[in-house]
């Protein structure tokens, strides 16, 4: 089973910490997204994400072999409320998911058809793509839209934007370049830091005085030089470390 490659056919996948379900949650897969097996244990894979190098374990039946997709040419997602569907059969699809460009994949043998949510709208930017994950449910480790994480919030925008970013908030504080507080404008990313001095979180300025983050839920909240301001309790939530570019 060593470095054989799977593809993530389902809505989502959780990848955990060991072979156990009740193991933290690391990481997750999207559909479409692919990883390598690098062990075996039990009814469990471990493995490594192709598109982040992220470690971790799935149950052998949540992944499929990706050789029988190699020869397919793939495209992201970048609009909400997507599906793919066989007769009655549907799995939902997050931003950020992976579809082939001719709308159509075989899945144990039934057709399953990309059907867009939007219609005719156009999409317009990634400010607009963070909003359609507002009030999406806090889930550590989660990439999607059915739960995600701050990093995961930023790591998923990122991709549907054709750009590469790491999966940690601490990783993500590596990238880019470092704005001043007065330089700062609406897109740029703000870290934040704990008592130690560690990057723990990580939003995206919607404007000069608002943000977007994973915290509880996406939510939009105030920002100042000192960092987030609850917008209900007016309370000081996260301590500011940085700005930065994408």
């Amino acid at each position: 089973m060593f470095d054989v490659q799977y593809i993530c056919l389902q809505s989502w996948v959780p990848i955990r910490a060991s072979n156990s379900s009740a193991s933290e949650m690391v990481t997750s897969l999207l559909f479409g997204e692919t990883c390598i097996a690098v062990g075996e244990l039990d009814d469990w894979l471990q493995i490594r994400t192709n598109h982040d190098g992220y470690a971790g374990f799935v149950p052998k039946n949540y992944v499929c072999l990706l050789e029988n997709y190699t020869h397919i040419q793939w495209k992201i997602v970048s609009e909400p409320f997507t599906y793919m569907i066989h007769n009655q059969m549907v799995i939902q699809l997050s931003p950020g998911s992976r579809i082939p460009q001719n709308n159509k994949i075989l899945i144990e043998g039934n057709e399953y058809v990309w059907k867009n949510g939007l219609g005719d709208k156009t999409i317009v930017n990634m400010l607009e793509h963070a909003q359609w994950f507002l009030n999406t449910p806090y889930l550590w480790g989660g990439r999607s839209i059915f739960g995600i994480d701050c990093s995961g919030l930023v790591q998923v925008l990122a991709q549907m934007s054709n750009l590469k970013m790491p999966r940690d908030a601490f990783q993500q504080a590596l990238c880019g370049t470092r704005k001043t507080w007065s330089n700062r404008q609406a897109g740029d990313l703000c870290y934040f830091e704990n008592k130690s001095g560690k990057i723990t979180h990580v939003g995206i300025l919607i404007s000069t005085e608002r943000i977007i983050h994973a915290y509880g839920k996406v939510r939009i909240d105030f920002i100042t030089p000192e960092g987030i301001v609850n917008s209900q309790s007016n309370e000081l939530s996260h301590k500011l470390a940085d700005i930065r570019t994408w």
